[in-house]
């Protein structure tokens, strides 16, 4: 019986780790050309435990949770304008969510949606060479230094905090002495600043939130393999893939203003990975 407790002492921490408490939320607003040809405000939250952290975004998470009755909801024409309400309502969401140390320390799970699928990969966290230079600036309050690093094919300037001893910052920019407020890439494409810091709302865990299906595991080669393949669809062929075995046909697709868009391409968008 002893060693039935001490073997369960030592697995307990294993087992609390599958979902840690987040100690410490992390508010970034990032400011990001979307579609080269408006910008749009996105907020993000970066929930830090002990051993983990996740990066998502709050608009996507609270649409999620608020719509998943009314996919499963037996009156079709009702679930389709309780849809409609809630595009409006939350109209920046983005489904990149980032679970960083898992499946275990020193790895990251990426999970984003491509067309009608969500798609999940594992990787190794990427090895960020930092360039630390004396520049230094004062982000909510605090007093931040500049670093720079590549990733994925992006240069970035950051700006972190070493009053702030924790080695996070947006997407999966870390490794830093100190908590990252504030980065920017070369391109002026995206611009993360942080605009809150503070406590984790009790019981809040580090963890994936929701997705509409099951999430599909595969490669990251795959997952930028089909990103490519569906960038610049028409919104005919993506309305196909949201509606494949439905038995539905597309007859006309308009946007907002009535005009009829079915054939027509989607704008590109840009990626904070390009590699």
């Amino acid at each position: 019986m002893k060693k039935v407790c001490i073997l369960i002492m030592l697995l307990l921490p294993l087992w609390l780790g599958a979902q840690e408490k987040a100690v410490y939320r992390i508010t970034y607003d990032c400011d990001v050309l979307r579609d080269n040809k408006t910008r749009k405000t996105y907020r993000w939250y970066l929930d830090i435990g002990e051993r983990t952290a996740v990066f998502y975004n709050s608009a996507n998470r609270q649409y999620l949770q608020e719509s998943e009755a009314l996919y499963h909801s037996e009156d079709v024409m009702a679930g389709i304008a309780g849809l409609q309400q809630l595009w409006a309502k939350y109209p920046n969401r983005n489904s990149l969510q980032v679970l960083i140390g898992k499946p275990k320390a020193g790895k990251y799970t990426y999970m984003n949606r491509i067309g009608a699928d969500d798609l999940k990969y594992e990787e190794p966290l990427p090895p960020l060479d930092w360039t630390l230079t004396d520049s230094i600036k004062t982000i909510c309050g605090y007093t931040c230094h500049q670093a720079k690093a590549g990733l994925y094919d992006r240069t970035w300037t950051v700006w972190y905090c070493p009053e702030l001893p924790l080695s996070y910052g947006p997407y999966v920019l870390g490794g830093l002495p100190g908590l990252i407020l504030e980065a920017v890439d070369a391109d002026g494409i995206f611009h993360f600043t942080a605009v809150g810091i503070g406590q984790a709302p009790e019981n809040t865990k580090v963890e994936l939130g929701p997705s509409i299906h099951d999430p599909v595991k595969c490669t990251r080669k795959k997952y930028l393999a089909l990103r490519k393949a569906r960038d610049g669809q028409s919104y005919s062929d993506l309305a196909k893939d949201a509606l494949a075995g439905s038995g539905a046909k597309i007859v006309k697709i308009t946007d907002a203003s009535g005009n009829e868009i079915t054939d027509q391409k989607q704008p590109k968008k840009n990626y904070l990975d390009l590699e």
